[in-house]
């Protein structure tokens, strides 16, 4: 019981300090394509911040980090998310996942030298909004379609989902 506690306390204590030291970029300007570039470690701890910090926390920072996040996407010239209704089929109840989906993507882009790959993608995206609702339950209106993907990735058979859902 006591090993349980510790572990817990020092999970909550890491979250709250990872949560202090994070602060968005302030004055970024996306003029050229070596801007993207330049700005590459803030968006990382951007997003890795927005995934990890619950909805019920920070949101005024949130709202800066999303609009930094966003503003980057944009323009950065070798990432392209494609959002497909069939695949992002959870924007009606929850429009807040859309984020953590573009996030995945966007990690998996710059993780895997700018790939194009439109299923892994769709796949890094769908995990990491997964993850993102999990940790989320108490802010976000229960959706049919996440807990459908969450049963998919525990069967291994997400590819073979989104696969599907892209036709």
């Amino acid at each position: 019981m006591k090993r349980i506690l510790s572990l817990l306390l020092f999970s909550f204590t890491c979250t709250v300090l990872f949560s202090q030291n994070y602060n968005v970029p302030k004055d970024y300007k996306f003029v050229i394509a070596e801007d993207y570039k330049t700005y590459e470690p803030q968006i990382k701890e951007t997003m890795e911040w927005l995934l990890q910090t619950s909805l019920g926390q920070d949101s005024k920072k949130r709202q800066e980090a999303n609009a930094f996040f966003i503003a980057w996407l944009t323009g950065e010239p070798d990432i392209k998310v494609n959002i497909h209704p069939k695949v992002v089929n959870f924007m009606d109840g929850n429009p807040e996942l859309l984020i953590p989906f573009m996030i995945g993507w966007s990690k998996y882009a710059l993780d895997n030298n700018y790939s194009k790959d439109n299923i892994a993608g769709n796949m890094a995206g769908i995990e990491a909004t997964v993850a993102f609702y999990r940790k989320n339950r108490g802010y976000l209106k229960q959706d049919k379609n996440i807990e459908k993907y969450e049963k998919l990735i525990e069967k291994g058979n997400l590819e073979k989902e989104i696969k599907k859902n892209m036709k």
